[in-house]
């Protein structure tokens, strides 16, 4: 018996210390799930989770990996600028609510949809607000509690709601709503979590589990009516915003499971109850269609059956970009390379749409196309890092005054001291590495391309690859031991320093290191892999030389 017992504890401490090792191994080596364990939420009894006011967190960029900051404020907003009653008293005030696609963690919040669609309904002399509501893994139960439970919703003259495809299975696997015996809408009470779920949903190692099981769930139902499929098998009140997060979600199908129409039932008079309550506070409702894919006609024949107001941006994507509707979304160029959100580029054209459906309800006069071009202009152009170059007209200074405006919660601070730390790591001609078309520099554990004058195009054109070669051929990752590098490709995010600078910065992993491969290739038009120029170091020798440049 006490064999039995010892070796019952030598299991378990053997399990925790496994687990353990496990942890801090994603934390150190795959910080994938950073995003999720680290996520400020606090708990909510009517919308399970929501964002905290005030708050600060940083968050990288999806493609480029530059961090940013990711705030919140007095209103719990995603958003870097507070409102105050005075503010909102005297202006139009324009709500959007939804998810990831609202929010846009992934990018800085001047270049989100919301701030740009402000600045344009604002060039007509009546002061607007544009409130960004966006909470990642929102859908359509938990943006109607945002709003019923905004204490100033009466004071939203227009309430968009972006209805995203995986948006059913929210409000079914939430289980928010249900209907009653004789068919009315119900709204259930958010399971609160126990103090075990609190903690394990700050570890890295359930979102690993939850993806592994998400991937290998995904795989049985391709084949089948997904949507049919998933409905049918889901796991009762899966209600934890890190794991819609993280599970896939496949809206194809045919819709004939009864559990598919109990939930299209719940999101018509969801709908239905939010039109009404926006009506009565004397405001309009529309609901905004992204433009990932065309929009599913059982989705458009609902909502015109309740006549809501629909913003098609698909069709609006389409008008604007005939090259559009051809190409999958993934290879879109207003989605991130690395995911499936919307970029910059995206976000930009999706206000320039919303701007124009507006101007209808609104009651603008609106700005001409050439008009809204420059005004557009104006505004990125005040962002140090975007793509445009100053033409004069005062637009450095009109530029100080909207970065003043848009920046007001101190979001450009790491930028300022990341620009203070690399002046003095310029002065110190030890930490280059490289000398080619790009400078290279060793800072720590970051690599630091500097282009020294030229224009953004010698920064953009082209992927640049960084092939790392470790001094333990065991540190690889084991699908790379047979070419004996790590890839880490990437592509070129740009940051302007001024001075005529342009620099892109790249993390290396935290394994001794013995040698670096690196540069920048396009593809001809044979398709062929063509090098701009590339150079290499060695951790052993001083400073390297570059070849291939063209």
């Amino acid at each position: 018996m006490k064999n039995l017992f010892a070796n019952v504890c030598l299991v378990l401490v053997s399990c925790a210390v496994g687990l353990a090792l496990c942890e801090v191994s994603l934390r150190l080596f795959y910080p994938k799930y950073r995003h999720l364990a680290d996520a400020q939420f606090r708990s909510d009894a009517l919308r399970i989770y929501a964002r905290t006011p005030n708050s600060r967190d940083w968050r990288s960029h999806r493609d480029t990996f530059v961090l940013h900051s990711f705030s919140h404020n007095n209103l719990a907003l995603r958003q870097h600028r507070d409102f105050s009653e005075a503010d909102l008293a005297a202006s139009t005030n324009i709500g959007v609510f939804g998810d990831s696609f609202v929010e846009n963690s992934m990018i800085p919040a001047q270049y989100s949809f919301t701030e740009p669609l402000d600045y344009l309904l604002n060039q007509s002399g009546t002061p607007f607000n544009v409130l960004n509501f966006g909470v990642n893994g929102y859908g359509p139960g938990q943006s109607f509690l945002h709003y019923e439970n905004f204490r100033h919703a009466e004071q939203l003259d227009h309430v968009l709601f972006v209805y995203c495809g995986n948006d059913l299975w929210e409000l079914y696997t939430t289980e928010l709503f249900h209907l009653d015996e004789a068919g009315h809408l119900v709204r259930n009470e958010a399971i609160r979590k126990s103090w075990w779920k609190l903690l394990t949903r700050r570890l890295h190692t359930p979102y690993l589990l939850l993806d592994v099981n998400g991937r290998l769930s995904s795989f049985k139902v391709e084949t089948r009516a997904p949507l049919e499929e998933l409905m049918s098998s889901r796991k009762k009140r899966r209600s934890d915003q890190r794991y819609l997060a993280l599970k896939p979600t496949f809206m194809g199908g045919r819709l004939v499971s009864d559990d598919l129409k109990n939930t299209l039932e719940i999101f018509r008079q969801l709908i239905r109850h939010w039109k009404h309550s926006v009506e009565y506070n004397g405001s309009t409702f529309s609901v905004v269609l992204l433009p990932t894919s065309p929009p599913p006609p059982f989705v458009v024949d609902l909502l015109n059956a309740e006549d809501v107001k629909v913003i098609d941006l698909y069709a609006c994507f389409g008008a604007a970009d005939p090259a559009h509707p051809q190409q999958p979304w993934s290879s879109s160029p207003y989605s991130f390379k690395n995911d499936w959100h919307w970029n910059e580029a995206g976000n930009r054209l999706a206000a320039v749409c919303l701007y124009r459906a507006l101007e209808e309800q609104t009651g603008l006069s609106g700005l001409s196309k050439g008009k809204l071009q420059e005004v557009l202009f104006r505004y990125y152009a005040a962002f140090e890092g975007e793509t445009l170059e100053d033409r004069g007209g005062g637009l450095l200074e009109v530029g100080a005054t909207i970065r003043e405006k848009y920046l007001a919660l101190d979001s450009s601070n790491l930028l300022k001291e990341w620009k203070g730390e690399f002046r003095k790591m310029m002065a110190r001609p030890d930490k280059r590495i490289i000398v080619s078309h790009f400078n290279v520099y060793l800072d720590g554990n970051r690599l630091i391309y500097v282009k020294e004058g030229g224009h953004l195009a010698d920064v953009v054109r082209g992927t640049f690859f960084l092939h790392v070669i470790p001094v333990n051929e065991k540190d690889l990752p084991k699908h790379r031991r047979r070419y004996g590098f790590e890839n880490r490709d990437f592509s070129p995010g740009n940051l302007k320093i001024g001075d005529g600078r342009y620099v892109v910065q790249r993390e290396l992993p935290t394994y001794p290191i013995r040698q670096i491969r690196t540069g920048q290739y396009v593809k001809d038009a044979q398709d062929n892999y063509v090098s701009l120029w590339e150079a290499e170091f060695s951790m052993a020798q001083g400073v390297a030389g570059g070849e291939g440049e063209d």
